[in-house]
């Protein structure tokens, strides 16, 4: 049998399942429980959060013979039931009474001339037919048009879930029919607590930190997080027996610049200690980490700082215990003010350094203008910040008289 992803494998089947996104299973739970039942929905949020997923689950509900057919079950449990022809149906791929289609391929007037057609007929079982379009946002205008009519007097048979990543795309016309459900960006507690989940019935150890490390990379995203443990678990394990997963295994990966970088640049900095800076520069430099990555996680170190600085607590900071207690400790080196200071010259620095040649030399110039702005005593007369290339060409340019 062919290896099945663990995105996939692990996919929700009933709300229940559905991570961080309580505020659209139980709305949604709630309009089954009362026969509210709308015709035209939006799923939209960033990728991977669950968006096709719930609506596949809300496509299985719809139909679930369990829910229609027993009033007290509808009430007190409100899942599909899995157990029913039509749930099976639905599990085994071959289920008439829901159609998806991927808006970015068929985005055409005559694709959804096509739908149209189909969905004049009603379902063979259950009491709907579902029509799920990812990236609806893809559509044509045209095609957005020719949906209208459609979306404005739907047979009472159809149900339509339109899941984008860019909910600004559609057309207001469209989302005026539809009832709008804004899918959040899923807390890295409850990716890591999944994850976690996953490993056990892998039969993995993993360490926390490096848990949180692939929480952390994956932004949000559930689906990330899941595909990039599964590349993990290729990586780490290498003998039958050793199925621990080791942070320094999943640092090395990722290629992932540990904490303890940042913190030697701030280090430098409040220490007025330029050496050691161009040290740290260097160290970037020459084991091929990406400068641009290096700037834009530092200035989430800086901010780390600043959340120090304004809640007087460190709950805000996706971090391990003793790095959260590092960063208590040092907050005290930086005012404010400094903070704010650093951050703008690396944002500059950030956008500036994608058209400049001699970047490594560039890079090292920022690291050590930092120094400056801690101890302004020692800052250069002249801003030696990429004052000689103002020009994506690099070339010098010429100082007005």
């Amino acid at each position: 049998m062919s290896y099945q992803v663990i995105a996939r494998k692990y996919r929700p089947r009933k709300f229940a399942e559905i991570t961080a996104q309580e505020h659209i299973t139980r709305t949604i739970q709630n309009s089954l429980r009362l026969g509210r039942v709308g015709h035209g929905y939006i799923f939209s949020g960033l990728r991977g959060v669950g968006k096709t997923t719930a609506a596949r689950v809300f496509a299985k509900a719809v139909n679930c013979s369990r829910m229609i057919e027993d009033p007290v079950y509808l009430k007190d449990v409100t899942e599909p039931c899995g157990e029913c022809e039509s749930c099976r149906d639905f599990d085994s791929g071959s289920s008439l009474n829901i159609s998806e289609f991927d808006a970015a391929s068929n985005n055409s007037v005559d694709d959804i001339r096509l739908l149209r057609e189909n969905v004049r007929y009603g379902p063979q079982k259950g009491r709907y037919r579902v029509y799920i379009i990812d990236e609806v946002h893809m559509l044509s205008t045209a095609a957005f048009n020719a949906f209208l009519k459609t979306l404005e007097e739907p047979p009472p048979h159809a149900i339509f879930i339109f899941a984008t990543t860019e909910l600004h795309k559609i057309p207001a016309t469209i989302s005026s029919r539809c009832q709008r459900f804004n899918f959040k960006r899923i807390p890295l507690p409850e990716i890591e607590a999944q994850l976690r989940s996953i490993c056990e019935a892998e039969s993995l150890d993993v360490e926390e930190d490096a848990l949180q490390l692939v929480g952390r990379k994956a932004q949000g995203s559930m689906r990330d997080a899941q595909s990039i443990l599964d590349q993990v678990i290729a990586f780490a394990i290498e003998r039958e027996g050793d199925r621990t997963i080791r942070y320094e295994t999943v640092a090395e990966l990722l290629n992932y610049i540990d904490d303890d970088h940042f913190f030697a640049v701030t280090d430098a900095a409040s220490a007025n200690d330029p050496k050691k800076m161009l040290e740290t520069a260097r160290f970037v430099i020459d084991n091929g980490y990406d400068e641009q990555d290096f700037l834009e996680k530092l200035i989430e170190h800086l901010r780390n700082f600043l959340v120090i600085h304004n809640l007087r607590s460190a709950r805000l900071i996706e971090r391990p215990d003793p790095v959260r207690e590092r960063y208590m400790t040092e907050a005290r080196l930086f005012s404010p003010a400094v903070l704010m200071r650093m951050i703008d010259l690396l944002l500059q620095a950030s956008r500036e350094l994608r058209f400049q040649f001699e970047y490594q030399f560039r890079f090292e110039l920022v690291l050590l203008k930092l120094v400056g702005i801690v101890h302004p005593s020692v800052e250069p007369q002249e801003d030696v910040h990429m004052t000689r290339d103002a020009s994506p060409c690099g070339g010098p340019q010429k100082k007005s008289p």
